[in-house]
């Protein structure tokens, strides 16, 4: 992603599969945290940009400039200010001052922050069509309240799903798994859905899917409905946030919040293969036209030039 010669800081480091995908070229400092990524920072000389995701990372650029003068650049990931409480939003209007460019991943981000921001949507490599034949719904999702992950659990079990071959299959961590856990039980759905915790292969997951579900009531981008696209999978997701820019009409939309109206589209496609191949070709060809990697790398390197040109 970055250029020759070009410094990345990650604070918390980088999953390994992250990290094993970076050119050798690419300088990438690993932290724990602001102090440490600083630290870290100030060791490294000869960047042209420095590249920060998330509020802690650019506390600690902004730490590191008396000794790291690079222009930066921050990418702005949710559809709020920065800080999450009052002496971080503080310490982030200061770390902010700093920056050259925020880029929003998204229009719904950059509507929702202040000042300028420059609109680079996130990309995912082309991925071989699914067949979309095994009778599997997944949410691929943190589970916590705003991912409306007991929207999805709800519309499943109206959805009459349950007594039939299929299955639910709900990836991904948060503090909600117990609540939910206790949501499929009262339901009645509990022997037709997993929960799958962290996993670790997505695209296997992806690939022995038919139908993905995003009930997200606020989706700042939603990089695993990107993903869905890429293999092709037919997508019922809430028309809200994000949605509306990466699925689009080509998904199947339905109220934020409405499960029954989300079940009427997770059975129509469950009883249509047609309908499914139909659908997910559509958001397929999306995902190669708007969100490919090549594009999204073309319009990170372009940006990089032109703010490492103006420092």
């Amino acid at each position: 992603m970055v250029q020759r010669g070009h410094s990345v800081v990650t604070i918390g480091g980088a999953p390994d599969r992250m990290a094993a995908e970076l050119d050798p070229a690419v300088i990438h400092l690993a932290a724990d945290g602001p102090a440490s990524g600083a630290r870290t920072l100030a060791r490294q000389r000869g960047a042209d940009v420095v590249h920060v995701h998330m509020t802690a990372a650019e506390i600690a650029v902004w730490l590191a400039r008396p000794f790291q003068r690079a222009p930066i650049v921050a990418t702005r990931h949710f559809a709020r200010d920065r800080g999450s409480s009052a002496p971080v939003r503080a310490l982030a209007h200061l770390a902010s001052r700093s920056i050259a460019v925020d880029i929003a991943i998204s229009q719904f981000v950059a509507d929702s922050i202040s000042g300028p921001s420059r609109l680079i949507y996130n990309g995912v490599a082309d991925r071989p069509a699914a067949s979309l034949e095994a009778g599997r719904v997944v949410m691929l999702q943190r589970l916590d309240t705003e991912k409306a992950t007991d929207v999805g659990l709800r519309a499943w079990a109206a959805s009459g799903l349950a007594d039939s071959e299929w299955r639910m299959l709900v990836a991904g961590v948060g503090r909600q798994r117990p609540i939910l856990e206790r949501l499929v039980d009262e339901l009645g759905v509990a022997n037709s859905v997993d929960f799958l915790g962290a996993v670790d292969d997505t695209d296997a997951l992806l690939a022995g899917a038919a139908i993905f579900l995003a009930p997200a009531l606020a989706e700042p981008f939603g990089l695993a409905v990107v993903e869905a696209m890429a293999y092709g999978l037919p997508v019922v997701a809430a028309a809200a946030g994000a949605h509306h820019e990466t699925v689009g009409d080509d998904a199947l939309l339905f109220p934020p919040g409405d499960a029954e109206a989300a079940a009427s589209h997770l059975r129509a496609l469950a009883a249509d293969t047609g309908e499914r191949l139909r659908v997910g070709k559509r958001l397929r060809l999306r995902q190669q036209e708007r969100f490919s990697l090549a594009r999204h790398l073309d319009e990170i390197e372009a940006l990089y030039r032109s703010v490492a040109a103006g420092r």
